[in-house]
């Protein structure tokens, strides 16, 4: 009897390992960013696509915008808006020549950054 009972020990650590591994091998970083500039509000409009079907344990944890090279803002999120496009708006003033980074960190797996020069603030500015 006790021959069994470890070989279902065995199976159960097993069995749990390998379900586990499944969970987080089923994670996915963010996949793609679009970013609009809206000059005449000084609004950022940022597009993340990432795949989450368990958006409270699985998601897009931070988006951080750097200007110039330097941080210029950061936000944290405890979940994800959406399962799979989120769509996040944010003030950012910009002058020509500009260079801004978005990045977006995935709180299991990996992140994804989108860097563009601002050449004209005339017109609405897509980045993508």
């Amino acid at each position: 009897m006790m021959k069994y009972t470890k070989y279902l020990a065995l199976f159960t650590v097993l069995l749990l390992s390998s379900t586990l591994l499944g969970i987080s091998g089923s994670a996915t970083s963010p996949r793609y960013i679009n970013l609009q500039y809206q000059p005449s509000t000084h609004t950022l409009k940022v597009t993340v696509i990432h795949l989450s079907p368990a958006v409270k344990i699985h998601y897009v944890y931070r988006i951080a915008i750097e200007k110039n090279g330097e941080l210029y803002q950061a936000y944290l999120y405890q979940k994800q808006p959406g399962f799979f496009l989120l769509k996040y708006t944010y003030n950012v003033s910009v002058n020509p020549g500009d260079t801004l980074t978005v990045s977006a960190y995935c709180i299991l797996w990996g992140s994804l950054s989108k860097t563009k020069t601002i050449t004209t603030i005339a017109d609405s500015l897509t980045i993508s």
